[in-house]
């Protein structure tokens, strides 16, 4: 079931309008994202951000991504992205996605809004296995998968191009029944997401 808004203790979660361009822009035009993010390119130009949310709308009619813009509740500032990715209606498997503000680093956004996502797969889309992969080299996002309970399956080796640099990349993951008898229990940060 798609849900278009989520709560947390710190964080609005929910879908992007056209009056957040602005401050995805901000955001993902930022070194420190560009470079340990596979998927954001360099030169983030304003009609590749339309026609990129334009392509998450498309995804989310066809039930194969549901990406999310993530907000402080205090301010409704704009500070990042979190969603279930490469959804997999037949396995049961989707992919988690994040990322966060270079300014609103390290305070647990990442975290947050991630386990919202993981809640989500797992006791509202019936996930089996949820997915994680970052670049090796971005050990700050992995930290954030190991926080959540997810398990390290092993390294994708020059993986990913980018920019003309080949990268490995780190793969973990978590399943439906490690998520209730583990995370769960051990991580409150499930425990808090309101749902509307």
């Amino acid at each position: 079931m798609y849900q278009s808004w989520f709560e947390t203790e710190r964080l609005v979660i929910r879908e992007y309008t056209k009056k957040d361009l602005d401050g995805f822009l901000r955001v993902v035009r930022q070194p420190e994202i560009r470079a340990t993010t596979y998927g954001i390119p360099d030169n983030y130009s304003r009609w590749r951000a339309k026609w990129w949310m334009r392509i998450i709308r498309q995804n989310r009619s066809l039930q194969t991504a549901y990406e999310y813009g993530v907000f402080l509740r205090e301010n409704g500032l704009y500070i990042g992205n979190t969603g279930l990715i490469n959804m997999d209606s037949y396995h049961y498997h989707a992919d988690i996605t994040y990322y966060i503000d270079r300014e609103q680093m390290n305070r647990g956004y990442a975290t947050e809004a991630a386990a919202a996502m993981i809640q989500y797969g797992f006791e509202d889309l019936g996930f089996h296995k949820i997915n994680g992969v970052c670049m090796s080299v971005n050990g700050a996002s992995r930290r954030v998968m190991e926080k959540l309970g997810m398990t390290y399956e092993g390294t994708l080796r020059q993986d990913l191009l980018k920019n003309g640099i080949y990268y490995d990349l780190d793969r973990l993951s978590l399943l439906k029944d490690e998520y209730y008898t583990n995370c769960k229990v051990e991580n409150p940060g499930f425990q808090h997401l309101n749902v509307e």
